[in-house]
């Protein structure tokens, strides 16, 4: 079984590489510098940078040396913030909302892409993603937001290196620390300043589930900009992680109701 596994992560490798450097990487952009966002747009759909973090991986160096790859771009982050300095409510919210499953998955959760699906289906919105935690790093750190064969080929082999060179909890790190919340807000020290001038380690369960809820669409979400969104946003992150168990009703209705110190 684990020879067939290690096979199919060859074919996929091989074939994402070749039809990366065959098809795609005559249209990617010159390389960007660092680990930041760049130019934010206010109509980007998606909870990851709006621009392009990097183009399209075209050198293998990332593939064969991922572990040093990835410390590198960490090392460039300004204000890196290990996972034990950001609350539990911080971490518990992030994962009800953007990957339940996380913590018993690999890099890939075919059973959270069907629920995803009839979750959408049946709410008439998009209230999950398909999408695993390590799936999105990935997206975030390596590659770019084209919706082509050859990145996501390259987005499933990445998740693959990632959970074979991190743990679960170092994982969901890098992840707080490279999603953009919005407000030009990317990383949860960032975001937890801009939005109610605190530090990761003292976000509430009000201001998590917030904070949270802005991952899957930055702009539209922002609590400064669009607050009625906002909330009802922060009301389904409540209502998962209290179907996930980690809080009760009564945890949920107070941390809506109460104040977020929202900065305007």
């Amino acid at each position: 079984m684990k020879q067939k596994y290690i096979a199919i992560f060859i074919l996929a490798f091989s074939l994402c590489v070749g039809w990366n450097l065959l098809f795609d990487a005559p249209k990617t952009p010159k390389p960007t510098t660092g680990i930041t966002a760049g130019t934010k747009e206010k109509s980007e759909p998606q909870g990851t940078w709006p621009a392009p973090l990097q183009p399209l991986e075209t050198s293998l160096y990332p593939y064969l040396h991922f572990h040093q790859a990835m410390d590198a771009k960490i090392k460039k982050i300004p204000v890196y913030v290990a996972i034990g300095a950001i609350s539990k409510p911080m971490q518990h919210a992030v994962v009800a909302t953007e990957d339940r499953r996380f913590y018993s998955h690999g890099a890939i959760d075919p059973i959270g892409i069907g629920r995803a699906i009839l979750t959408n289906i049946q709410s008439g919105e998009t209230v999950e993603g398909g999408s695993t935690i390590s799936q999105q790093v990935v997206k975030n750190v390596f590659l770019s937001q084209d919706r082509t064969f050859a990145r996501k080929a390259q987005e499933f082999v990445m998740a693959f290196l990632l959970e074979q060179n991190y743990s679960k909890d170092e994982i969901l790190e890098i992840y707080l620390n490279t999603a953009y919340f919005g407000a030009n807000a990317t990383g949860i020290d960032d975001a937890a300043r801009t939005y109610f001038t605190t530090s990761p380690e003292k976000l509430d369960l009000a201001q998590a589930s917030m904070l949270a809820g802005l991952v899957q669409a930055p702009t539209y979400y922002n609590p400064l900009q669009n607050y009625p969104a906002a909330k009802a946003r922060q009301k389904i992150v409540l209502t998962l992680m209290t179907e996930q168990g980690y809080i009760s009703p009564e945890q949920s209705n107070d941390a809506y109701k109460k104040d977020l110190g929202l900065q305007r």
